[in-house]
């Protein structure tokens, strides 16, 4: 059953991010114990597993240091997310926000440390594919393109060519990369590789459309972070853009072509459909 196996796998990567991360007690107290909070505070891990899960599905069962580090690189993007001159959100994960917890300069220097840890971490395997993979889907032509445009965004008029382009890059690229360094890792040939690349970018855009419907339709209790956050702040979002039943209805189109593309693949992938089918169904 898939909840048993994501539930299974958080629990081994909610471990090996315990053991990945300098311990508390090293100079600068704050800032690793600012890290250790940061990260360590129950996150689905939906990249990380799909990194593992790809990898699996194709041979190789050693995928934990690559995936640890996409999730590392997430975590430090939602620190910085958070900010006040970026998102300003006072709760994450159920909890204070860092820059609440732990003041504005360190919570900037605390996402500097995991996003320079994820590298650290990556480049431990010596496999630099890896690396250019993380590097190009983080970088000024990936998240930090989506955060800069979700900005500039905030209170424009809808614009649905925005709006893809801000899911692309703030989302779905790095999903789609932790899906890729899978697939790197169990040598993937060129074919399968694109059809795993298709999966990861529509399970991606699928899993913010549903993050933009959860922000209108649940409960600070249920998502663990404010709701209503987007429409206050004048953020585009899909259903803002192209109202909820459409956004529905695209969550449930993406999810269908994703499957599609595993269709092509010449392996078993039930796994995958189970995960791709549980993030489009998902209450937080």
């Amino acid at each position: 059953m898939i909840s048993e196996y994501l539930k299974n796998k958080q629990v081994m990567i909610e471990n090996a991010l315990h053991e990945c991360l300098p311990e508390i007690n090293t100079r600068p107290f704050v800032l690793h114990k600012a890290m250790h909070y940061c990260v360590l505070n129950g996150g689905k891990r939906i990249r990380p597993i799909l990194c593992i899960a790809v990898a699996e599905v194709c041979g190789n069962s050693h995928a934990l240091l690559p995936a640890l580090s996409t999730e590392l690189y997430h975590c430090s993007t939602l620190v910085h997310d958070d900010l006040p001159c970026m998102d300003d959100d006072d709760l994450r994960r159920g909890i204070p926000s860092c820059h609440i917890k732990f003041g504005s300069a360190n919570a900037i220097l605390t996402g500097d440390a995991l996003l320079i840890h994820a590298f650290q971490i990556l480049a431990e395997t010596g496999e630099p594919r890896l690396t250019l993979e993380l590097a190009q889907a983080a970088g000024s032509r990936g998240v930090v393109a989506g955060q800069v445009e979700d900005l500039a965004a905030a209170g424009q008029e809808p614009n649905a060519d925005l709006l893809d382009f801000i899911h692309v890059h703030k989302t779905a690229i790095l999903i789609r990369a932790a899906v890729r360094m899978g697939a790197i890792l169990g040598n993937a040939d060129e074919q399968d590789l694109k059809y795993f690349t298709l999966f990861g970018e529509k399970i991606g855009l699928a899993f913010q459309i549903e993050d933009d419907i959860l922000d209108e339709t649940s409960s600070e209790e249920v998502l663990g972070k404010p709701v209503g956050s987007d429409q206050e702040k004048n953020k585009l979002t899909y259903p803002a853009v192209h109202g909820m039943e459409a956004a529905r209805s695209a969550a449930a189109r993406l999810t269908h072509e994703a499957l599609v593309a595993l269709e092509a693949i010449d392996r078993d992938t039930s796994v995958l459909e189970g995960i791709a089918t549980y993030l489009v169904n998902r209450q937080y």
